[in-house]
């Protein structure tokens, strides 16, 4: 089977990152797995510092370097090693075969050049037989596609709302068709309204581009609406993964359940909600045993001690929890 026929798209297998600051080793992610078949969505959920802007930037490596080091794993890409990549490859990949919306609209785009440029340039940096006029054609049909007016194709960032100007990174994103889009919190910054209009158009092109996505977020409604699998990320660790189906509806680690717990129910009666208690472990100084277990209320002595091996429970559903394994919840 060719590279082209094949489903699977993107590999993850036992990626392990460090930020090594001064005499500490922050150990942001710890070995982590997981597949992504082409037209998929997965969505990485997790507090804010658990690592899932790491894992992304690892697959289009950009971490900065120093401080970040890659200490372990692999990344496959339609079966070609990324970590190992010559960097002048790895550059006509980025914005072509891998894309990334980042968190940021406000300081993503460069304020001393119009929006329409911006779009141009990454065009003819990757399909470099097109002439200007093409490009420029072309940055114009993606502008109409996110809905901006061609019109204000010659318009700069300062001249734009925050929603516009994420509008215009996703047309940035998508100029050349990626394969992979990696999208980094894309609505964080945005309002309830202008949020779920850039998710729709999202899902919309996605479809339509048939590109698969990695959605990155830490809100659980957002996941629900666009994406196929999920995985729970916590202290640089996927504790939990599976398709919608299996967490939302059969969640079974303790801080897949604390994340539901946190999340309003407008159908309850329940005046409070109940937060997870505690604060993450400090990446630089993680515990032993599970690094769950300082906040969890069900943890015991075998949480306490030695690495909490990842266990399918279901077809396809994995759980990183002693208690979870044995089915005691």
């Amino acid at each position: 089977m060719s590279k082209s026929e094949s489903k699977r798209l993107l590999e993850v297998k036992d990626l392990t990152v460090q930020y090594l600051t001064g005499e500490e080793v922050v150990e942001a992610v710890n070995g982590v797995s997981f597949t992504l078949d082409r037209g998929e969505t997965l969505g990485l959920v997790g507090e804010t510092g658990a690592g899932k802007t790491t894992i992304a930037k690892s697959i289009l490596r950009i971490l900065p370097d120093p401080p970040a080091k890659v200490a372990g794993g692999e990344i496959f890409l339609d079966g070609e090693d990324l970590l190992h990549m010559p960097e002048s490859k790895m550059r006509t990949i980025r914005g072509k075969k891998i894309s990334m919306i980042f968190q940021d609209p406000m300081t993503a785009l460069n304020p001393i050049f119009s929006i329409g440029d911006q779009i141009a340039e990454v065009i003819r940096l990757h399909e470099k037989k097109l002439s200007k006029k093409a490009a420029y054609e072309k940055a114009v049909a993606m502008l109409e596609m996110v809905g901006i007016p061609g019109e204000r194709y010659s318009d700069f960032p300062h001249q734009f709302s925050g929603g516009m100007k994420q509008r215009v990174i996703i047309a940035i994103a998508l100029a050349c068709n990626p394969e992979l889009l990696l999208a980094d919190e894309p609505t964080t910054a945005l309002d309830v309204t202008i949020q779920a209009q850039v998710l729709d158009m999202m899902r919309k092109l996605k479809e339509e581009l048939g590109t698969s996505m990695i959605l990155i977020t830490h809100d659980l409604g957002i996941v629900a609406e666009v994406c196929d699998k999920v995985a729970v990320v916590y202290a640089g660790e996927i504790v939990e993964s599976g398709n919608l189906e299996a967490i939302y509806d059969h969640g079974s680690h303790p801080y897949t359940k604390g994340l539901f717990g946190s999340i309003p129910d407008i159908e309850g009666e329940e005046k409070r909600l109940s937060p997870i208690n505690g604060m993450p472990p400090n990446p630089a100084d993680l515990p032993e045993g599970c690094n769950f277990h300082p906040r969890c209320p069900y943890a015991t002595d075998a949480c306490r001690k030695g690495k909490i091996p990842f266990t399918e429970v279901a077809a396809g559903h994995l759980v990183r929890c002693v208690q979870a394994q044995k089915g005691e919840f």
